[in-house]
């Protein structure tokens, strides 16, 4: 490659994004690793990613790779944008996905700012996906990646047209188990290393216990949980013990199983009700992106995703204006959640997403 493009790899340690640096500088570009400080420092050593043996290791793969690595502190925003809001939803009834909000206002936001540092032409990381353009280069495409199980594009709906214009995700086109081959046949130190499944900011116990320790706990009333009719069946400790579609711990009696249908956090009230009352198919979105709006049109139907490991459903698009899209799934679903993400696919095209409302 002639005059050698610079490139920022955002290095977490794991293996996916050190495979990405290197599969990055094996095609010419001059890499930059970049590790972000995000959890607090307090529980940096207890967390499940993002911690100080991650940036340990992001550091012995640069110095493998002879490349330059800086790490940089951005604690600050990842508490109010992240964990202050992960505390500040489940508080309101909802539940969050924190992995969307970290792309939306940190990740990409602190490599876009060191790019201009660092006068780097491109961004990279090692999520699975793809990114397209048309033959102009003026118009780009968000794509799931090759390998469906790894597949994040779920994450990334929020990326405008000039982020995915000057980001690289070299992940997208190829399978996990090739990426791990990768990573030992360039005898990387963290080639065995396991996948963190955990929230990195949630260290010990469960969210609940998280929560807990972020909030006064004398501000938190208990509550009635009620039928739909109103009638009370029981109390609840905190409404963010619960979750839409939860069954088990309701610690109710009654001759029928019952599933939380609704959180009301203004009246601090669970309601219940059966599995039928639980099942919807209309729903709103709100905080969306749309990453090519030339592509999303009123009475379509497309592929939808309210989970990130789920098998995507059909929705037909009924309303759109610049605060919320409204859709309707072809059958009635259980599992929409408010606070959940909700990524829209034409086929395997990430249309757009955002939060569903209710």
């Amino acid at each position: 490659m002639k005059n050698k493009k610079r490139v920022l790899v955002g290095m977490s340690g794991g293996i996916d994004s050190s495979v990405t640096a290197a599969l990055l500088q094996k095609r010419g570009y001059d890499v930059i690793g970049i590790t972000m400080q995000l959890v607090p420092k307090e529980t940096e050593k207890q967390s499940a990613c993002c911690n100080i043996g991650a940036i340990n290791d992001a550091k012995r793969v640069a110095s493998k790779l002879n490349i330059p690595h800086y790490t940089i502190n951005i604690r600050d925003d990842f508490k109010h944008y992240v964990i202050d809001n992960f505390v500040n939803e489940y508080l309101l009834g909802h539940t969050p996905n924190p992995c969307v909000e970290c792309n939306r206002y940190i990740k990409f936001d602190a490599l876009e700012q060191k790019c201009k540092e660092l006068n780097a032409d491109f961004i990279a990381t090692g999520h699975y996906c793809k990114i397209t353009s048309n033959a102009t280069k003026s118009r780009f495409f968000l794509k799931k990646a090759k390998d469906e199980k790894k597949d994040q594009s779920y994450f990334l709906y929020m990326l405008s047209q000039e982020q995915l214009k000057r980001t690289l995700f070299p992940l997208g086109h190829y399978l996990k188990s090739e990426i791990r081959d990768m990573a030992h046949s360039l005898n990387l130190i963290n080639a065995n290393k396991k996948e963190s499944q955990d929230i990195c900011f949630v260290t010990k116990g469960n969210y609940q216990s998280f929560i807990e320790t972020m909030i006064d706990k004398q501000t938190v009333k208990p509550g009635n949980i009620m039928d739909t009719d109103g009638k009370i069946l029981g109390k609840h400790t905190g409404i963010y013990h619960y979750t839409i579609g939860q069954r088990k711990g309701l610690n109710i009696s009654h001759n029928e199983p019952l599933y939380v249908i609704k959180l009301n956090a203004k009246e601090n009230n669970v309601i219940v009700g059966t599995k039928d009352e639980l099942a919807t198919n209309i729903f709103s979105i709100h905080t969306y992106s749309i990453v090519n709006p030339d592509q999303i049109n009123t009475n379509k139907v497309y592929s939808v995703k309210v989970r990130y490991q789920m098998v995507p459903f059909q929705c037909k698009l009924l309303h759109i204006n610049k605060k919320e899209i409204m859709l309707k799934a072809t059958t009635p679903l259980q599992f929409i959640t408010p606070g959940q993400s909700c990524v829209i696919y034409n086929n395997d095209t990430v249309i757009g997403g955002g939060i569903i409302t209710k």
